[in-house]
């Protein structure tokens, strides 16, 4: 049952609101604050057209926060670093207006979603994440999905281990593990990457969570320099200010090396119908090729001339184009 559901009658209504917030901590209503009235407060049925609505539910083991536009096929996006729900938030008015019901979790330790108990950050917790957001959320248990960056980590880890769970999928900018020792050996990709090693350095979060956090200035114009909105930035730093989120997200990287170091990245055939949308300027599209023997079911690469890492951003109208043909050809209502 979906925590966010709303009552019908206004008494209810502030009973509920009333009990969320008892439960809320006083880290998380700061946060709310801070992202003003203007999206997160609403407590009102949401419908396409409308703003979107912040929920809750319980997902493995984890209490997530989700944004959520519209109604109908369960449509879920899955969002990266740094980055944050709200990344999405075209795309949501575009599904919504289009009769899906748009959601976009804030990953596992992302305000005001929890940091979770067991300090568990990898791919594997990543996509088992996903497949209990789906069978929490949906009605039938299954769902179409986007997901870039870390969200594209955990469709790929779904796709992989929990094929059922997902209708088609659309990946962006996600470095295939088939794809980790080629990036290795090669001294330019390692230098684009450096990221990844620099954030796995002990005292890494306090050098990068500094007051104005620069850190994500630096990334966002060294990964998209065509991409220009201040208030999303201003959304993103409000999200990893939150005590504690900079640190967990960080520990992703560090989760995805040992389990490649182990080996228990998954490199299972995927039958589903998937989309792989690369920006060329992105590192994650120099070996993306060598991901095409994976995809037994339909599938298709696109990799997009002078596009970086977010290339729903970079070219909103064109991949919200191509994400929409995507499910209505391969995964239709």
């Amino acid at each position: 049952m979906d925590e966010g559901e709303q009552p019908s009658h206004q008494g209810e209504v502030n009973a509920a609101v009333e009990c969320r917030l008892s439960r809320a901590t006083a880290d998380e209503e700061a946060w709310r604050r801070a992202m003003n009235m203007r999206s997160t407060a609403s407590t009102t049925p949401n419908a396409a057209g409308s703003e979107p609505v912040l929920k809750y539910v319980q997902a493995n083991g984890v209490r997530f926060a989700y944004l959520e536009q519209g109604s109908g096929p369960l449509v879920m996006f899955m969002h990266g670093f740094p980055d944050n729900a709200w990344s999405y938030r075209k795309q949501m008015q575009v599904f919504a207006d289009a009769g899906y019901r748009a959601v976009a979790p804030f990953l596992r330790g992302y305000a005001p979603t929890e940091i979770p108990a067991d300090g568990i950050f990898d791919p594997i917790a990543l996509g088992k994440d996903l497949e209990a957001l789906i069978a929490a959320l949906s009605d039938d248990g299954q769902a179409r999905v986007v997901g870039m960056d870390w969200g594209g980590t955990s469709t790929f880890q779904t796709l992989a281990t929990a094929p059922s769970a997902i209708k088609a999928a659309v990946v962006m900018n996600t470095a295939h593990p088939i794809t980790f020792s080629s990036i290795r050996r090669d001294p330019d990709a390692v230098r684009s990457l450096f990221h990844f090693y620099f954030f796995q350095l002990p005292g890494a979060d306090t050098a990068v969570n500094i007051e104005g956090l620069p850190f994500v200035d630096y990334l966002w114009k060294l990964w998209s320099p065509s991409f220009k909105n201040d208030e999303h930035l201003r959304s993103i730093k409000e999200t990893l200010s939150s005590p504690g989120t900079m640190t967990a997200a960080l520990k992703y990287y560090g989760g995805l090396f040992e389990s490649g170091r182990a080996r228990r990245l998954p490199m299972n055939e995927m039958h589903t119908p998937t989309l792989t949308i690369y920006g060329a300027n992105d590192p994650t599209s120099r070996y993306s090729v060598k991901e095409e023997p994976f995809f037994k079911g339909p599938h298709k690469r696109i990799v997009l001339p002078d596009v970086g890492h977010f290339p729903h951003l970079e070219r909103e109208a064109e991949v919200t184009g191509l994400i929409m043909d995507w499910f209505q050809t391969h995964a239709p209502n």
